[in-house]
């Protein structure tokens, strides 16, 4: 059974895995007794504990500061990890951070930063053109001067 949760608080016990998806960020303070996937521009914060894997995929990001009894992975996401993970933390192609205080039982594997992560970047668009703005027209022009009088 698949959860997809869109943010707030998960603070239940849920068996199956565990979609994260949605611009709101998510509590999981509960226990998911499967794998938690972290997707498409939505942080979770995990305290509580997850049964299986945790991942961090397609700009998601997942900040653990529970436990995982399986892996946690960074599978194009960021994953902060300040909790205990029993099985291996592993980068694959995403961003990675393991504190200082953290334990992990397996093996730390890819690469890792030094410091917590920033917010990903946006794309920097260059400024649109100013549209063209109309001309305000010159001067009104003088009437025309009416034909000379024929002298004497």
């Amino acid at each position: 059974m698949v959860r997809i949760f869109r943010g707030g608080v998960l603070d239940e016990r849920f068996e199956g895995s565990v979609v994260v998806i949605g611009p709101r960020p998510t509590t999981m303070t509960g226990l998911v007794r499967g794998d938690l996937f972290v997707r498409d521009s939505s942080v979770c914060d995990v305290t509580g504990m997850v049964s299986g894997n945790l991942l961090a995929e397609r700009t998601g990001k997942a900040v653990l500061r529970g436990l995982v009894t399986k892996a946690a992975k960074a599978a194009g996401g960021d994953l902060e990890v300040y909790g205990l993970v029993q099985g291996d933390v592993v980068n694959e192609g995403g961003r990675l951070y393991v504190d200082k205080g953290a334990v992990v039982r397996g093996k730390v594997i890819g690469q890792t930063h030094t410091a917590p992560l920033p917010p990903p970047e946006k794309p920097v668009t260059p400024p649109a053109a100013p549209a063209p703005t109309a001309t305000a027209p010159g001067p009104p022009a003088s009437p025309p001067k009416p034909p000379a009088a024929p002298g004497p």
